[in-house]
Order: structure tokens, then sequence, then C-alpha cells
């Protein structure tokens, strides 16, 4: 007599690959080297879900003397984020917690900034972008 083969359900293969998944995912988004088939891609699809993105606001320009006031965005990873910037113009300042980005544009120039969001966990994703201060001929006319 012989006996008849037993298929795994859907579901159950599902809960496999998630097991499977979940276990090669460490870290604030780093992926240990994933399993081939659908757990492959699973975890690939966790890791980018919890990256950390910061919006990138584009070249910003302003007329020295002018108040500035850009609100930078994140998404992904863990809230409770801590914001820091590098090469803001002059009189240009980050709050570390909101990354609100205000102040009175004094230096004349060209800039390459760059915006970093760290999130609960540590990970971190930055945005880089120009930012011009050009300098009026007549600030206060």
């Amino acid at each position: 007599m012989a006996v008849p083969s037993r298929r795994v359900p859907r579901t159950a293969a599902l809960i496999v690959a998630l097991a499977a998944a979940s276990a090669v995912v460490t870290g604030p988004a780093a992926v240990a080297a994933p399993a081939a088939g659908p757990a492959a891609g699973l975890a690939a699809a966790v890791t980018a879900a919890t990256a950390v993105t910061v919006g990138n606001p584009g070249t910003q320009t302003n007329l020295q003397y002018d108040y500035v006031s850009l609100q930078m965005t994140v998404g992904g990873g863990t809230p409770g984020y801590r914001w820091s910037a590098v090469n803001l113009p002059t009189g240009l300042t980050i709050n570390a917690s909101t990354g609100l980005i205000s102040g009175v544009a004094r230096g004349a120039g060209t800039r390459t900034v760059t915006v970093t969001a760290t999130d609960a966990t540590g990970a971190t994703g930055s945005a880089t972008f120009g930012w011009r201060v050009i300098r009026d001929a007549c600030p206060r006319c």
C-alpha cells in the first residue's frame, strides 16, 4: 500500500520563509549572506524598509541676510532621529531634534551641504545638496 505524499500548505511555507528571512536580518539594517529563494527577496525587502532615507531638498539659493527655514525630512528607520549637518552656510544651524535648518544666511558663496539623520538604532541616512548664498548689492533697499 502506497503512502500518500504530504504537501506543505502555502501558509506553512510562508511562515518558514518569514522565519528564515528574519534570521538573516541583523543589526540596524544589515543583512548577512541571504538565503536563496523566497527568503532572500523577503530579507532584501525588510532591509529596504528599515533603511534611513533623508529627503533631498535640491539646490538651495538665498540672498545674503535672508532668513532661512528649511525642514529636512526622513523616512524609514526607527523613530527617534538625531540630525546633523556639515558645511552649512555661515549663520545657519540645524536643530538636532527636529531637522529644521534655520538662521540668517551671512556668508556669500556656494557650498556642498550634507545632512545626516541617525535613527534610534544607530542606522544613518544622508542627503547631499548645493547651497548658494548670493551677495546682494543692496541688502536693505
